[in-house]
């Protein structure tokens, strides 16, 4: 879109904007390109990258002491943000039972506060989250309804798209 009337077609809640107030000038970048994300890697690093999400998560709830025993624990891959590659993700979800938010997240906290993530805390409507981030790796502990969700979140790897559909249980056309 080399024009600005192209690009006000192209968002019609700018071009209403636009309409309202001619006097503010609007600035309409171009989307990043996305390029390739590298070769597909192969399948031991991708088993590797799940078990350091698996760790990650593993060490976290081993923090928590008993009240994680009661945890559902589950652990897939997702499409990453750029095509063609993949994320672990590792998700266990802690009741609370009688125990308050601060039993749970606290020891948490202190974990990753030991082990070197940048931590970031805010609240979303009724849930609090704590959100933290080490070489290129995620965690957020989110507390709502009477328990804590722990998701971690491994490297984004570059994969053959085949393989992203056998990671995510995708079947292809005339497959039954």
């Amino acid at each position: 879109m080399s024009e600005p009337d192209d690009a006000l077609a192209a968002a019609p809640h700018l071009r209403r904007f636009h309409e309202l107030h001619p006097e503010v000038p609007l600035v309409v970048l171009p989307p990043e390109p996305t390029g390739p994300p590298g070769p597909p890697v192969p399948d031991h690093v991708l088993a590797d990258e799940r078990d350091a999400t698996d760790e990650t998560l593993a060490s976290l709830l081993t923090a928590v002491g008993p009240a994680a025993a009661a945890a559902h624990v589950r652990t897939l891959w997702r499409s990453g943000r750029v095509d063609d590659t993949v994320v672990p993700v590792a998700e266990a979800s802690v009741p609370l039972g009688t125990g308050t938010a601060g039993a749970v997240a606290g020891p948490l906290t202190e974990a990753l506060e030991r082990g070197g993530w940048r931590l970031r805390s805010g609240r979303s409507g009724a849930a609090r989250f704590l959100d933290a981030e080490r070489a290129e790796r995620h965690v957020r502990v989110v507390t709502v309804e009477g328990r804590v969700v722990v998701t971690a979140r491994g490297r984004e790897l570059p994969v053959a798209t085949a393989t992203q559909h056998r990671l995510m249980g995708v079947q292809a056309e005339g497959e039954a």
